[in-house]
């Protein structure tokens, strides 16, 4: 009873003690994470092969989520938890740097682009795969939309340049992250280019948008 063999692998695995059901799923759900991270973009993803990942049998993913489109929602909804602290602490380590709006902003905007090319399996799995989008759950909006908020938040509170190409902050938000998605997809997709340290590109982008009324003077990490 110590230990199962798993059909997929044969490899050994300890059962979780009684009372353990949150860390299998938790353990599921990074299993998937890693799927469809290292999935081509024809490949298939199913609850089989997240079992064999975790090295569990199969019937055990049904126990915790009874289809995959199920499993992709709770992927989708840890991964944009982690990308809501992970802006968080850099915006808050900012603002303990004395910062302002404008660089908690910014803060927020290398934290992103640091994070999708240290990341990149993540960052497609949020962005760019092809299994996630064909789910069709409004939970989905949702889960970003924290992302949206914050950013629009402090852009309100950046005074701007008279040249600045939109007074609206959504608009302004929704451009920066198509902007900065772009440094990240571009430099995942295109590795063999010459380019630019991701920092600065993140911060020309943000500053060409956002256009602060601020010194020139960056607070952004590099």
């Amino acid at each position: 009873m110590g230990a199962a063999k798993t059909r997929q692998t044969g490899a050994l695995r300890s059962r979780n003690a009684r009372g353990e059901g949150e860390k299998l799923r938790g353990e599921i759900i990074d299993a998937a994470v890693k799927v469809l991270s290292a999935l081509g973009p024809e490949d298939p993803f199913s609850l089989r092969s997240v079992a064999k990942m975790a090295k569990i049998a199969a019937p055990s993913v049904y126990i915790h989520f009874a289809d995959r489109n199920v499993l992709l929602l709770a992927v989708l909804e840890k991964l944009f938890a982690e990308q809501v602290a992970i802006r968080a602490t850099a915006e808050t380590d900012a603002a303990k740097a004395g910062g302002g709006a404008w660089e908690r902003l910014l803060a927020r905007s290398v934290a992103s682009v640091r994070f999708g090319l240290e990341h990149p399996g993540h960052y497609k799995v949020l962005f760019e795969g092809r299994v996630v989008p064909r789910l069709n759950d409004p939970r989905i909006a949702s889960f970003g939309r924290p992302l949206l908020v914050r950013s629009i938040e402090l852009i309100r509170e950046i005074p701007s340049q008279p040249k600045r190409v939109s007074d609206d902050p959504e608009r302004l938000s929704l451009l920066l992250w198509s902007g900065l998605h772009g440094v990240v997809s571009l430099r995942i997709n295109k590795p063999t280019l010459d380019w630019p340290p991701a920092t600065e590109l993140a911060e020309q982008i943000t500053r060409t948008i956002i256009q602060p009324k601020v010194r020139k003077q960056s607070l952004a990490p590099r």
